[in-house]
């Protein structure tokens, strides 16, 4: 299906006919396939899952960028719109993270509870370097080698170290991106230019702010300042890295689970 926010089309997928309903936003260069993980647990426990490909990716449109999470949040709000949502659950890992608050802070009415997970209010000066990297390394030597290289970023140690064929498919997968490099860069300034510090404080939606032991780029520290300036918000650490919703999907879907059924 397809909605439509201003020039950017945008796809989405409705998976499911239970109640509540909780809605995906992904991270950049990830089409909603990267929900796989998610999609049968979230599914089995009684929801109807909407998930899309963000602009730049997928089966979306490839404006020109550099986009901004407010814009992105936008685009959130169109497949909200033409899905006919009410009253629905929303989770976005780290650049989906920040569409997610943009969407928040635009849209609470109709919100019933919030999942940040891998994310950050604005990025330190650490964490915009790291990203910006990935963006550099995409435009200068194209997107197979920008995968190889973000692997070490946001897979941890111990997933290295136990589980090392899963790491070479995942990479594989990953190399098979068809996302042009300038789509990717677009989505990574969204993520990097993004700064709700100074209006969290007005955002009542009850929030799980979720953060990997081993997430070196966005680090807990940084999800932990998140939290700090929400006013409704609970914490939890699940293990794994960046990625940790792919290396070790189990802790991390339970704990979105428990959050959404406590908030019904």
């Amino acid at each position: 299906m397809i909605a439509h926010a201003g020039e950017a089309d945008l796809y989405y997928e409705v998976s499911g006919a239970g109640s509540p309903t909780l809605v995906l936003v992904n991270g950049v260069g990830d089409p909603l396939e990267g929900w796989a993980n998610q999609t049968a647990d979230f599914l089995a426990a009684g929801l109807r899952v909407v998930s899309f490909d963000n602009r730049g990716v997928g089966r979306s449109s490839q404006p020109p960028g550099p986009y901004t999470s407010a814009q992105m949040a936008a685009d959130l709000h169109a497949v909200v719109t033409a899905a006919g949502l009410d009253g629905f659950h929303l989770a976005g890992v780290s650049m989906g993270g920040v569409i997610a608050q943009e969407y928040a802070l635009a849209h609470p009415a109709n919100l019933r509870s919030l999942v940040l997970a891998n994310t950050f209010a604005a990025a330190d000066p650490f964490t915009r370097a790291a990203f910006q990297t990935w963006a550099q390394v995409a435009e200068a030597a194209g997107m197979p080698m920008m995968m190889r290289a973000q692997a070490p970023w946001i897979f941890s140690p111990g997933f290295y170290a136990e589980h090392p064929d899963r790491v070479a498919e995942l990479i594989a997968e990953a190399e098979q991106s068809t996302q042009p490099a300038g789509a990717f860069a677009a989505q990574t300034a969204a993520l990097v230019d993004h700064d709700a510090r100074d209006r969290l404080a007005g955002l009542t939606t009850p929030a799980l702010v979720i953060a990997a032991a081993d997430d070196i780029i966005i680090r807990p520290a940084l999800s932990r300042e998140l939290l700090e300036a929400l006013p409704d918000a609970t914490w939890t650490v699940v293990p794994g890295g960046h990625a940790a919703f792919w290396e070790n999907p189990g802790p991390w879907n339970q704990a979105v689970l428990e959050f959404v059924h406590a908030h019904r």
